[in-house]
């Protein structure tokens, strides 16, 4: 038996307890029904006998009187049950009063309770006793109606919830929607006893609807244990805010590595970084290159130069964010805008955003982030603490803040009396003074290790907001990070601080362009850099709406950041390859627009955006003899390098093939000789070639193929196809139809004839030439491509404008994104020589003819005025007809042309293909080709169907 503490009632706090009525000299004069079901003893068989007789051993009744005090008497006793067993017991005895002057008039009240049934209450007592003083779980018990009836000082430390919450409903303290939930939940359990476990749900006061605290809530229903009655609801609330925000910031990172990189154009990444970080961790987002990233290039990283950093994308969930594209932040005035619209106003869309310098090469553990806490000012003192702040008139409660394990709150049940205001002042001004010397702890330290990492060697920070180190940070109390004027901090790209006056002037610098976003009350930037190279910099701002960045969500911006320096550096790298690529492939092309007498030629170069590179798509416009033309268009298998290799042999050779004036059946078949050639030499190069590797399809060799020949003296167009589409002909009556054409194998796919197709142009007409880029675009077949490219041409009025910058036009809605292979399109406008620009004559086979040739040739070069040209064109003529006369036969045809240049053709039906020779000094003869060659500034002979043209050209005199 132990003596009783006189506030303890371990007994009459059960229920039910034995009960029975002693007299003074410890007779039992009343008995209960408990008491005969605890002793098996009824009450006549209890009443008259002694109360010694009950328990197993009479002395322990000596024991037992040695416990009473005169305020109370309790202990432990072991009692006898009629049956034979022990019982033993917990015993309170309760005076009843009587008349004070007669001892042998006292009552007392004894209450017993069966031991195990007493320590069950004792755990009972004492498990909910600990259980409202756990400062790691929230506990609310609920009435019937939800209201607050006790809980635990776990609730208390969040921003708006009141000190009190006796009688409150958690509307009254929490933002509607949320409180709504939770009832919903507690009303469940309490309308049907069904347990509620882990439920999380997120808790915002109205006082601070921001972010809020995440919480799983436990609920199970309270009954009366008498009469089964509703008690109300019990909730268990543990705050794992920390939890999701960490595995939030895991899926972030997660949805970071599996979105960037996805793509090899540079907006492209900058556009999904700032996807994965708004609304996933930030209001606004911005990224900003250097120059040198957008084609390409590196930027220069020695320290010594100078880079201008242009916005290239811009997200926010505010319904009017930021304009994308390159601005300046840095005078925007955020004194007259206050919000996020406003600030989207106040920004302009100048190109070059801020001037900063490139810093080395991060090559120490630091990442050059930078967070700011925009509501904190620098002053010359250290740090302002921002609106909304502890201060010396509020509490813990009001600053937001968090009892600590130091600071156990004892739970108190409503009604009790709270503490007073004097006490709870003297409570709160302990714990600031513990704070501030926490933080003066903190910030010790933090400068202690500033001074070593400078003594270590400072490096160039790549921070990339001024023209030196980044802004240093300083350290605050609980793990908050703002700017500091004074003290410089550890998260510059190599982990040294800068204590020199010019820390300070980075310092406002950096607080003037973070401040550039009107409404945001945080910001965090870091450097986007790969290899150790500086390429820009990835900048978040939160507003109002969220609480302000901490140190855990700037390591995260790092880590994303980090994995976005390397997507844009590969960009970059794709973007590098790929300028190298159309540089070559365009410079192997010929101008886009041409003049010639024939047609007036406009074309468009369109190269896809495939990751495979560019293709082998070629056009020409290609002068022949007699001022024809040929057009030319074609298409190499494959993509990149070797696609475009391919097509500048090609393109060669179709040149040096038209130069010999081969009809264009003729040259084809040479041409696919030429590429079974390349075939064999691509099959004999590639390596593995003699272990039996398979053909690759990239490694192949093929080509199609377009060419068209057109004469603007008889209008007659003549043209054979290789595998190519048809091309389209706008008609001078303003209709458009594809010419029907007997295309041939590809080249390089079988050594086939080819067919040509001839046809007579009207004056005016307009021929389009493409590839297949533009028809097959992998949206439907070719025909439907091809009654869309006939509705371009019909909408672009290509016969009443000029053709300048109308190819552009055909094609202007066709991104490269979405272009699966190349484009081009050559549109060529053909001319008709006037007839009194020409003149032809037909001569017999007599020499004594040629006399009165040269007279006929006088003539006409009088009437054109062209009296300068008339000797050595009597020249020309003489020599070539009298070689035709002398050594083809008749009939001769003679033609002047005046197109630019004086022509003269001769005509005869000898195959015999002439050849000019340096005569040695006895010869008599040899010497008339050498003689036109000297006299005209180029000739030439063609094979016709009749036999063979011979051909020279005279430049015109000026006039």
């Amino acid at each position: 038996m132990r003596r009783a503490d006189k506030t303890e009632d371990p007994v009459s706090a059960l229920s039910d307890p034995a009960g029975a009525v002693l007299d003074a000299h410890g007779t039992v004069l009343g008995w209960t029904d408990e008491a005969a079901t605890l002793l098996g003893l009824a009450g006549d068989e209890a009443c008259g006998r002694p109360v010694t007789s009950l328990l197993a051993d009479r002395d322990q009744w000596r024991q037992a009187l040695r416990t009473r005090t005169p305020t109370a008497w309790e202990g432990r006793v072991v009692l006898r049950h009629v049956a034979g067993h022990e019982v033993p017991v917990v015993f309170r005895v309760l005076p009843l009063g009587g008349d004070a002057d007669r001892v042998d008039a006292a009552r007392y009240l004894v209450l017993a309770a069966a031991r195990p049934t007493y320590e069950r209450w004792r755990q009972d007592i004492a498990f909910s006793h600990e259980l409202f003083f756990q400062d790691r779980m929230g506990v609310v018990l609920f009435d019937v109606d939800l209201r607050l009836v006790r809980t635990n000082a776990h609730l208390l430390w969040y921003s708006g919830v009141p000190s009190d919450l006796a009688g409150h409903r958690l509307g009254d303290f929490l933002f509607a929607e949320d409180a709504a939930v939770l009832e919903r939940h507690l009303g469940e359990v309490l309308r049907t006893g069904d347990l509620r476990l882990g439920v999380q749900i997120l808790i915002r006061t109205r006082e601070d609807p921001r972010a809020g605290r995440h919480m799983t809530v436990s609920a199970f229903r309270l009954r009366d244990p008498h009469d089964g009655g509703l008690v109300g609801v019990a909730a268990f609330f543990t705050d794992i805010t920390d939890h999701v925000r960490a595995r939030q910031r895991l899926d972030l990172l997660h949805h970071a590595a599996a979105v960037l990189g996805e793509s090899l154009s540079i907006i492209r990444t900058c556009e999904d970084l700032t996807t994965v970080l708004v609304p996933g961790l930030a209001d606004l987002a911005a990224v900003d290159l250097a120059d040198p990233v957008l084609i390409g290039e590196e930027p220069a990283h020695d320290g010594e130069h100078l880079f201008a950093l242009r916005r290239m994308a811009v997200a926010g969930a505010d319904d009017s964010p930021l304009p994308t594209g390159p601005m300046t932040l840095g005078s925007v005035d955020t004194h007259r805008a206050t919000d996020i619209t406003a600030a989207a106003e106040a920004v302009d869309g100048s190109r070059a955003e801020a001037v900063s310098r490139g810093g080395g090469r991060a090559e120490r553990a630091g990442r050059g982030g930078l967070v700011a806490d925009l509501r904190r000012t620098a002053t010359a003192d250290g740090v302002r603490a921002p609106t909304g702040a502890a201060n010396d008139a509020g509490g813990p409660a009001a600053s937001g803040t968090r009892p600590t394990d130091a600071e156990p709150s004892a739970a108190r049940p409503v009604g009790e009396p709270a503490p007073t205001e004097g006490q709870a002042a003297a409570r709160a001004a302990g714990k600031r003074a513990a704070d501030r010397q926490e933080a003066d702890r903190q910030a010790a330290d933090q400068r202690e290790a500033d001074q070593q990492a400078a003594g270590e060697g400072a490096g160039a920070a790549v921070g990339g907001a001024t023209a030196g180190a980044l802004a240093d940070v300083g350290t605050g109390a609980r793990g908050e990070r703002w700017v500091d004027s004074k003290t410089p901090g550890q998260h510059d790209a190599d982990g040294s601080g800068d204590t020199s006056a010019g820390a300070s002037d980075a310092s406002d610098e950096v607080l003037a362009w973070a401040r550039s976003v009107p409404g945001a009350h945080s910001v965090m930037t870091a450097p986007l850099h790969a290899r150790g190279i500086l390429l820009g910099r990835v900048t978040v701002w939160r507003t109002e709406a969220l609480e302000p960045f901490d140190a855990e969500d700037l390591t995260l911006l790092e880590e994303v950041a980090a994995r976005a320096g390397l997507a844009v550096d590969n960009a970059r790298r794709y973007t590098r390859e790929r300028r190298a690529a159309v540089k070559l492939q365009r410079s192997l092309l010929p101008p886009a627009l041409t003049d010639v007498v024939a047609a007036e030629t406009a074309s468009v170069y369109l190269p896809t955006d495939a990751a495979r590179g560019v293709g082998g798509d070629w056009f020409d416009v290609i002068p022949l003899s007699s001022a024809r033309v040929a057009l030319v268009v074609g298409d190499v298998v494959g993509h990149g390098l070797q696609a475009t290799a391919t097509m500048g042999r090609l393109r060669t050779a179709v040149r040096t093939l038209a130069d010999l004036d081969v009809d264009p059946e003729e040259l084809l078949t040479h041409l696919d000789d030429l590429v079974l050639q390349l075939t064999v030499e691509a099959d004999s190069d590639r390596p593995g070639i003699e272990d039996g590797a398979p053909n690759s399809l990239t490694d192949s060799v093929g080509a199609s193929c377009l060419y068209v020949t057109y004469d603007p003296v008889t209008g007659h167009c003549v043209m054979a196809s290789a595998g190519h589409p048809p091309p389209a002909l706008i008609s001078p009556d303003g209709s458009v139809r594809f010419i029907e054409l007997d295309p041939g194998p590809p080249l390089g796919v079988s050594s086939l004839p080819f067919d040509i197709t001839e046809l007579d142009l009207p004056p005016g007409s307009v021929l389009a030439l493409y590839t297949d880029g533009l028809v097959e675009r992998g949206t439907g077949d070719v025909d439907e491509g091809m009654a869309e490219l006939r509705a371009r041409l019909l909408r672009a009025d290509a016969l009443r404008r000029p053709l300048a910058g109308l190819p552009r036009e055909v094609v202007t809605d066709l991104p490269p994104s979405r272009l699966p292979d190349d484009v081009t399109l050559l549109l060529a406008r053909t001319r008709m020589l006037p007839e009194h620009d020409r003149a032809a004559w037909t001569l017999a086979a007599d020499p004594a003819l040629v006399a009165g040739t040269r007279e006929l040739v006088a003539g006409q070069l009088a009437e054109w005025g062209l009296h300068e040209l008339t000797f050595t064109t009597e020249l020309v003529v003489s020599e070539l007809v009298t070689n035709a006369i002398r050594y083809a036969g008749g009939p001769v045809e003679l033609r002047l042309i005046r197109a630019g240049v004086l022509i003269c053709e001769v005509s005869d039906p000898s195959s015999t293909q002439p050849r000019m020779r340096r005569a040695r000094a006895t010869d008599e003869g040899g010497r008339g080709l050498y003689l036109v060659a000297q006299l005209t500034s180029r000739w030439g002979s063609r094979y016709t169907r009749h036999g063979k043209t011979i051909w020279t050209e005279q430049p015109l005199p000026d006039v």
